[in-house]
């Protein structure tokens, strides 16, 4: 009943679908298997998190920053080319990395002096997938 706090950016062209709550909650209570589906999908969004909160609590600003391109190159790529690149704001990028914004600005400066990624026009372009995995704390 309450308002959600997070928000969402689409990465490419997508539709976005409305579902009334009555809806979902008559599908939820009188489906077991769209039910159980759902309870699925959230246990998985909860293991997600604890891996998320041991990142923050374990792992240098560096680290972070580097497996979340990956992890964002990794969910956007699909099929395309290994240097595809993707649109990410910087205040979306530190959200995902608990940091402020200047400091990921900073890192990816880093990151690019380094050449293992390159910016253009806002799009982040992976240059060295093995770099960023061998990333030190």
């Amino acid at each position: 009943g309450s308002r959600y706090a997070e928000t969402a950016v689409a990465l490419e062209d997508c539709q976005i679908c409305k579902i009334p709550r009555e809806e979902f909650l008559f599908l939820i209570y009188n489906n077991k298997e769209v039910s159980g589906k759902f309870i699925k999908m959230l246990t998985n969004n909860l293991a997600e998190k604890e891996e998320q909160m041991l990142q923050l609590a374990f792992n240098s600003v560096r680290k972070r920053v580097a497996m979340a391109l990956l992890f964002i190159r990794n969910r956007y790529k699909g099929d395309k080319p290994e240097s595809v690149g993707f649109p990410l704001l910087r205040e979306d990028l530190a959200s995902i990395v608990g940091t402020s914004q200047e400091t990921v600005v900073r890192t990816l400066s880093d990151f690019k002096a380094e050449k293992l990624i390159d910016i253009k026009l806002k799009n982040i372009i992976i240059l060295d997938v093995k770099g960023l995995e061998r990333m030190k704390n």
